[in-house]
């Protein structure tokens, strides 16, 4: 059978899996082993099956993704994003939309010890919108806040997505995970001043033109009158000053550990990321114990307990990912597709920055209907090969391709971390929250324009420690 009829086949076989809500791992399994059988037989399929899965797996460097998972539901666990919050709105009183940059500065700091989007948008989100919509905000521009803060989780480090990229690709995950500070902090800025922007236009709180069903549930006439007059204050977000209490602290404290054991480990060299992930996560279920201890032991060993099963399902699941990932790969090799393709880019003639902006519009586009690792493991294998033979940098692009994945996670018709931030109040809903995301997917097309005119941005902190 010819070699593109295979590949058309095994397409459809893993777009039907897609649409019948399969897990994605088994639709990558099943149509590579349909796509090899067609091609080689049954003994090259068995041995993908086999041997080049268990290859894949195996690699040291992926013991990573399991202790930077626990290291997050650990921290998840121990509620240290609460006392982040609480630090950063205590501490953006007088900036305008400062309950709304508090909520971007808690994603962004949450993220440091999670890696995973969602996992940012559901914590931060309990605690973030109610505040916010108490406070005179809309829900629903409250919730796609949320939503944006969340996709920090894919690119500040510990970031699994890279790491699974660096895996993919055969680059130093260390180089990876340095390469995304910056941008990541640069992301956070402009979120920031976003939200200090649509705070000063009114696009966030309520006012006499509000929609009623903005107004809390059970107000009406003077009670919506002495709600609405709420609304100024609510604008300069003014609150009493208080002190920060000191449990705020130690969580805020906690986070800047495990980032500083993360990052400062790899980059004074004293770690490895291997490493680093090991001793952070271990860190993690010290800071655990020492936050659920005055429960009694048995009440802490059953958080810490939780906290492993819960790591080991999220990890199951992205290995699983991986090994679906690596059988399709291998057909797409064997099928000869990734170096047609790159022949026909090379005979188009298009320029490198060209290839770049097509490479990046196929992620976002995937981003509609696909998780952030799912639009990894079916993409990179067809593109990397092209973009390597181009000359590209293949860190450069990783950084770019995450920031791509991060506006898929907003827009519609499947935005993932829209609609884990519907859930976090019954005022939002489902259009609301997608128009409200609207300027903050135009922050970060912005920010990716930014990092392709300066790829300095990516390659500056690596180049410090000759990473």
């Amino acid at each position: 059978m010819p070699e593109g009829i295979v590949v058309a086949i095994a397409i459809v076989v893993l777009l039907l899996f897609i649409v019948s809500e399969v897990p994605v791992w088994v639709g990558l399994l099943s149509s590579g082993a349909v796509g090899l059988l067609l091609l080689d037989g049954f003994t090259l399929t068995a041995d993908a099956l086999g041997t080049t899965a268990f290859s894949m797996v195996s690699n040291y460097s992926l013991f990573v993704i399991p202790m930077f998972i626990l290291m997050g539901v650990l921290a998840s666990n121990s509620g240290i994003a609460f006392d982040i919050y609480d630090v950063a709105r205590r501490t953006t009183q007088k900036v305008p939309g400062g309950l709304g940059v508090a909520t971007v500065l808690a994603a962004g700091g949450f993220s440091a010890v999670t890696g995973s989007s969602g996992a940012t948008v559901a914590t931060v989100g309990k605690v973030a919108v109610r505040e916010m919509t108490r406070n005179g905000y809309r829900a629903d521009p409250s919730a796609a806040l949320v939503a944006a803060g969340g996709t920090l989780g894919v690119l500040i480090p510990p970031s699994i997505i890279l790491v699974v990229y660096g895996s993919l690709t055969t680059q130093s995950i260390a180089t990876l995970l340095l390469s995304a500070v910056v941008p990541g902090l640069l992301t956070l800025a402009a979120y920031a001043v976003t939200v200090v922007v649509l705070h000063k236009a009114g696009r966030l709180t309520l006012d006499d033109r509000s929609d009623p069903t903005d107004l809390p549930s059970g107000t009406a006439g003077a009670d919506t009158a002495r709600w609405k007059s709420g609304v100024a204050s609510a604008r300069s977000d003014v609150e009493p000053r208080t002190r920060v209490p000191r449990k705020s602290i130690a969580g805020t404290g906690y986070i800047l550990l495990l980032f500083t054991i993360v990052i400062g480990g790899i980059y004074s060299g004293i770690f490895t990321a291997t490493e680093s992930g090991a001793v952070a996560a271990a860190t993690g279920v010290v800071i655990l114990v020492v936050r659920t201890h005055q429960r009694g032991a048995r009440r802490t060993a059953s958080a810490v307990l939780d906290s492993f099963k819960e790591a080991t399902a999220m990890s199951s699941m992205i290995f699983g990912l991986l090994i679906g990932g690596s059988v399709f790969s291998y057909f797409l090799v064997k099928s000869g597709l990734p170096s047609t393709a790159a022949q026909m880019v090379d005979d188009a003639g298009l320029s490198s920055y060209a290839l770049l902006a097509a490479a990046l519009l196929i992620m976002l586009v995937l981003g509609f209907f696909l998780d952030s690792l799912s639009i990894l493991i079916i993409a990179i294998p067809l593109m990397y090969p092209i973009i390597s033979a181009e000359g590209l940098d293949p860190i450069w692009f990783g950084i770019l391709t995450v920031k791509a994945i991060e506006v898929g996670l907003l827009t519609p018709p499947f935005g993932i971390n829209v609609f884990v931030a519907l859930g976090t109040s019954r005022k939002t809903t489902l259009d609301g929250i997608f128009r409200s995301v609207l300027p903050f997917i135009g922050t970060e097309i912005f920010v990716i324009l930014l990092l392709i005119a300066f790829p300095s941005l990516t390659s500056f902190l690596p180049s410090l420690v000759g990473s």
